[in-house]
């Protein structure tokens, strides 16, 4: 399913454990792509085509509603510059509704999926202090 497309209050997503990934995942990496949509509602999106606010807006809503997924996890390919922002919007939902919700983030890398920490997803948008840290 797209994730611009369906209902923020969906049956699909209300209560449900959420996969939200990079849209060229699903052709590109099928086997990581099946194990991590198992039992899971998986929506998709590229954000090449779509603008990251749509997206921050969209999961904001679903995270604003009576009854919020359970939980996300965010998969995507890693070292793509349009699939980093999907980490982004995920992290500033959460910041702009306060939510608590349990949010696991994955990128694909030699064909296999590694856990990335959200304190590794924040430090990636503030290229000085990344840089600081480099230089130690």
């Amino acid at each position: 399913m797209d994730l611009l497309k369906i209902n923020a209050g969906s049956r699909y997503i209300k209560g449900k454990e959420l996969l939200i990934y990079g849209s060229c995942v699903k052709q590109e990496h099928p086997k990581v792509f099946e194990k991590f949509s198992e039992n899971k509602t998986a929506l998709s999106l590229c954000l090449e085509k779509e603008h990251i606010n749509m997206a921050a807006y969209k999961i904001a809503s679903m995270l604003k509603l009576y009854n919020p997924p359970k939980e996300i996890t965010v998969l995507t390919v890693d070292g793509s510059p349009h699939c980093i922002q999907l980490h982004y919007a995920i992290d500033e939902a959460k910041k702009l509704t306060s939510s608590d919700i349990k949010v696991e983030h994955f990128v694909i890398t030699d064909r296999k999926a590694i856990q990335v920490s959200s304190e590794a997803v924040k430090l990636s948008r503030y290229l000085g202090k990344l840089e600081k840290r480099i230089k130690g």
